[in-house]
C-alpha cells in the first residue's frame, strides 16, 4: 500500500508562529527580512508545513525577547514552549537563553513603553497588551492540546 507523501501540518505551530510575528509588529517579508530567509519560509512554518532551523528560530526568539512580546516573568516559560512545539532536533542552548534573558532591555523599547503609557509592574494592561496576552495564551493552549492528541495517538 502506498503511504502519502503529505505529512500532517501542525496548525497549533502555525498559529504559535502567526501570534508571535503579529506581537512584533513585522510582516511576513520583514521578519523573512531580519533572519534572512525568505517569505516563503516563514508562510510554510505559519502554515504548519515545516519548522524553523535552530538557529533562526534562535534569532526569532531574540527578537521577540527584544521587542518584549513575552508575558512579563513568564519569558524562560514561554521560550521553552516555543522551542519544545518547533520539534527542534537539538536542546534548548540553556547558557544561551539564559545570557538572552539577564540582558537589559532595549532602550528603544523601554522609551516606546514610557512614551505609550505602557504597562508597569502592578499596573492595569491596556487592550493590546491584553489582547497580544489572550493571543499567546490561546497558541499555547492549541499546542498543548496539538501535544496531548498526538500523544494519545502514540
Amino acid at each position: 500500500m502506498r503511504r502519502s507523501s503529505y505529512r500532517e501540518r501542525d496548525y497549533a505551530f502555525g498559529e504559535l508562529i502567526l501570534s508571535l510575528r503579529s506581537a512584533i509588529g513585522l510582516t511576513q517579508a520583514g521578519l523573512s527580512d531580519h533572519l534572512g530567509i525568505s517569505k516563503k519560509a516563514v508562510g510554510e512554518w505559519e502554515a504548519g508545513s515545516s519548522y524553523p532551523k535552530a538557529t533562526h528560530l534562535k534569532a526569532l526568539i531574540a527578537l521577540a525577547v527584544k521587542e518584549q512580546v513575552w508575558a512579563f516573568g513568564h519569558e524562560e516559560e514561554e521560550i521553552r514552549a516555543l522551542w519544545k512545539a518547533a520539534h527542534q532536533k537539538v536542546l534548548l542552548d540553556e547558557t544561551w537563553l539564559s545570557v538572552l534573558l539577564s540582558e537589559p532591555p532595549a532602550p528603544s523599547a523601554q522609551v516606546a513603553v514610557a512614551q505609550s503609557g505602557g504597562a508597569q509592574v502592578g499596573s492595569t494592561p491596556t487592550p493590546s497588551q491584553t489582547s497580544l496576552l489572550v493571543l499567546w495564551s490561546l497558541s499555547l493552549a492549541w499546542a498543548c492540546l496539538a501535544a496531548c492528541k498526538q500523544g494519545a495517538r502514540a
